[in-house]
C-alpha cells in the first residue's frame, strides 16, 4: 500500500485544487481563482494537500486567528475533502491529525470544524477523531443564491 504524503499546499497544486474543489462543492474554480485564494489566504489559512501514489487526492485548511476572547489562536478546520474513489484509506484522518498538530503547535487549546448536519459520513469522520458537538453553526445569506449546490459529492 502507497503511503500518505500530506505536506503544505503550493501555489502549483492551484490546478489539482480547483479540481477537488469543484468535486466538493460542485462550483468550477479555475486554477488561477486557487492560486488567488492562496495567496490571500496566506499567514490565516494553512492549507495542506493529501498525495498517494504522486497524485494530490485530498485537501484540508486550518484557520489560525487571534482574537479577543482569549490570548490562544482560535483553531478551525474551514476545508477537509477526499476526492470520491480515494475515501476510506485514512487520508482524512491523515490531513486531521497534521492539523490538529499545527493547532497545539500554535498553542490552540482546542480545534473546531463546522459541517452539514446532513452529512453524515463527515459526522462519522469527525466524532471518530474526538470532536463533539458544541453549538449550533448559523449563517446569513446576502442573496437568494447559494455558493455551494445542494447535495454536492
Amino acid at each position: 500500500m502507497s503511503q500518505i504524503v500530506i505536506r503544505p499546499a503550493q501555489e502549483a497544486d492551484a490546478a489539482a485544487l480547483a479540481t477537488l474543489a469543484a468535486e466538493f462543492t460542485g462550483l468550477l474554480p479555475t486554477p488561477e481563482q486557487m492560486q488567488a485564494r492562496l495567496q490571500r489566504s496566506h499567514g490565516i489559512e494553512h492549507p495542506l494537500v493529501a498525495e498517494l501514489e504522486g497524485k494530490v487526492v485530498g485537501f484540508a485548511s486550518l484557520r489560525l486567528l487571534h482574537y479577543l476572547g482569549e490570548d490562544v489562536p482560535y483553531a478551525e478546520i474551514t476545508e477537509l475533502f477526499v476526492t470520491q474513489s480515494y475515501r476510506r484509506q485514512g487520508i482524512a484522518r491523515a490531513l486531521m491529525t497534521e492539523m490538529e498538530a499545527l493547532a497545539q503547535a500554535a498553542d490552540a487549546t482546542g480545534l473546531t470544524v463546522l459541517a452539514d448536519p446532513d452529512n453524515a459520513a463527515a459526522l462519522s469522520v469527525y466524532r471518530s477523531a474526538g470532536f463533539e458537538t458544541f453549538a449550533i453553526g448559523l449563517q446569513k445569506w446576502f442573496s437568494a443564491e447559494r455558493p455551494y449546490q445542494e447535495n454536492a459529492a
